[in-house]
């Protein structure tokens, strides 16, 4: 593999160190179930003396899939780390202190970029399993999985919505350069059926219902007040 330039980047919807960029690799992915995720790595969701802090605690309460090898981008293993999301999340805040949230948006504040991105980044390190019960026959993830132009995920993989990413875009300033990929790459990301951390879909389809029902609720209070109006 050829070694490039390391540099630092928001990139796809990844924040990345590259250190060369293989055309595919090998990965190995495993099932975690909570219990395994939390209590046996000794973390914790409840503050507990003695252990570190679930920092996924508020969206992270499914089987998740953990890649156990090396990526060999960064030299080490991202996924279902706790210590690496914390370590990322605390770049995009120092990231953040240098900005002022508001020379860049009227509606979004710095915490609602933070908030969107913590989401984002426990949606990507921990993925969501298509199992909530790994154990079971036929529940397992494919070993030596090739990541290729076609298919970036196994099968056991639930993909991640695309409006958990797009959420950062929105809601940070344009100058961190967070990018998603293309709406109409569905690789990694999807529309429907995907993981969206139990969070309500903001997905166009969810936006013209919730639209459709506003509409109709503006038009109930206008007929009221009419009919109110010629009566008295």
């Amino acid at each position: 593999m050829a070694v490039a330039a390391r540099r630092l980047t928001l990139r796809g919807g990844v924040l990345l160190v590259l250190i060369g960029m293989a055309e595919s690799y090998m990965t190995n992915y495993v099932c975690n179930t909570s219990y395994e995720l939390v209590e046996k790595q000794n973390l914790s969701r409840t503050a507990e003396p003695g252990k570190v802090e679930f920092f996924c605690k508020d969206y992270v309460n499914y089987t998740a899939v953990c890649d156990t090898g090396i990526d060999p981008n960064l030299g080490f293993n991202p996924s279902c780390n706790n210590t690496f999301a914390i370590q990322v999340f605390a770049n995009l805040q120092r990231a953040l202190s240098v900005y002022s949230c508001r020379e860049y948006s009227r509606i979004w504040t710095c915490d609602n970029c933070s908030a969107a991105y913590k989401r984002w980044l426990c949606a990507s390190i921990y993925r969501k399993c298509a199992w909530e019960d790994p154990s079971l026959p036929g529940h397992q993830c494919p070993t030596n999985f090739t990541r290729t132009n076609y298919q970036a995920i196994p099968d056991c993989v639930v993909k991640t919505c695309q409006d958990v990413c797009y959420d950062v875009v929105r809601k940070c300033p344009v100058n961190l350069g967070f990018q998603c990929p293309p709406v109409n790459d569905i690789r990694e990301y999807d529309v429907s059926n995907c993981n969206n951390l139990e969070r309500p879909s903001t997905s166009l389809s969810s936006r013209k219902k919730r639209g459709s029902i506003w509409v109709a609720t503006l038009l109930l209070v206008m007929s009221q007040m009419l009919s109110t109006s010629f009566t008295s």
